[in-house]
């Protein structure tokens, strides 16, 4: 008679639907880790009937089911999920005549990303006698836009300037700009150590608090990890079905 074995090595990819907004399942992309852990409240009734004490009885009822995950790719609505934000695609366009406040030494970051391959005009004092910034002698060059350099035309308490040029099409996730939307989660699964048997795990309600740690400098790659809970789906009913979370493993 076979042995059945229940050794256990998950790999899979995950997918998500916003119940809120609507949509399909979609994948998350590579993670690393993806844990559920059931929280319980104990009443207990002490026994008084002798001096040993101790309980004679307890009642356990859950109290929140908790989820895990650590995503490993930061792309746009990840990173609006985690943050509760929105993501939106701008696309690159010309950008004529944008004001800023310009101090020697200091950057001056622009409202979009700069193409680094086009040009930039900077007009330094545009509300005066106009200079044409020249490019290593009033500014230098940098991904957020241009850093001023310590020349006579630039005034410590501040010049203004107007600059036009070409922004690159960019990603933008405006951070904590709603309340946090609910999810449908399906991981689609499999055990490595049992030959790829599939494992499908569906959780009806997820709702995930703001990511706990978001690094943007470092020497490892990039982890966006996230704690939620698992809550009740009412519209589920029937006896022996969970309203929380199910899991199926082929034979």
């Amino acid at each position: 008679m076979a042995t059945t074995t229940y050794s256990y090595l998950g790999k899979g990819m995950i997918y998500l639907r916003n119940r809120t907004q609507g949509g399909g399942l979609l994948p998350v992309g590579n993670c690393s880790t993806l844990e559920l852990s059931a929280e319980t409240n104990t009443i207990t009734q002490p026994d008084y009937t002798s001096a040993g004490g101790g309980n004679a009885n307890e009642i356990q009822r859950v109290g929140a089911v908790a989820m895990n995950m650590t995503m490993l790719e930061l792309k746009p609505s990840n990173l609006a999920m985690a943050l509760r934000g929105n993501a939106t695609e701008t696309s690159g366009t010309s950008v004529v005549e944008e004001s800023h406040t310009a101090h020697p030494g200091a950057l001056v970051a622009f409202a979009h990303i700069p193409d680094p391959e086009q040009s930039i005009t900077v007009t330094i004092d545009p509300t005066g006698t106009p200079v044409n910034g020249v490019e290593g002698t009033h500014y230098e060059r940098t991904r957020a836009g241009i850093i001023m350099l310590d020349d006579a035309a630039i005034d410590a308490a501040g010049t203004e300037i107007s600059v036009d040029y070409t922004s690159l099409t960019s990603d933008v996730i405006e951070a904590m700009t709603n309340s946090g939307d609910e999810f449908e989660l399906v991981f689609d699964g499999l055990n490595e150590a049992e030959s790829g048997r599939a494992v499908v795990v569906t959780a009806h309600r997820v709702k995930w608090s703001p990511t706990s740690g978001l690094g943007f400098i470092g020497d490892e790659f990039g982890e966006l990890p996230l704690e939620g809970s698992v809550l009740s789906d009412a519209s589920i009913t029937g006896a022996g079905i969970s309203r929380f979370f199910k899991v199926a493993m082929a034979q």
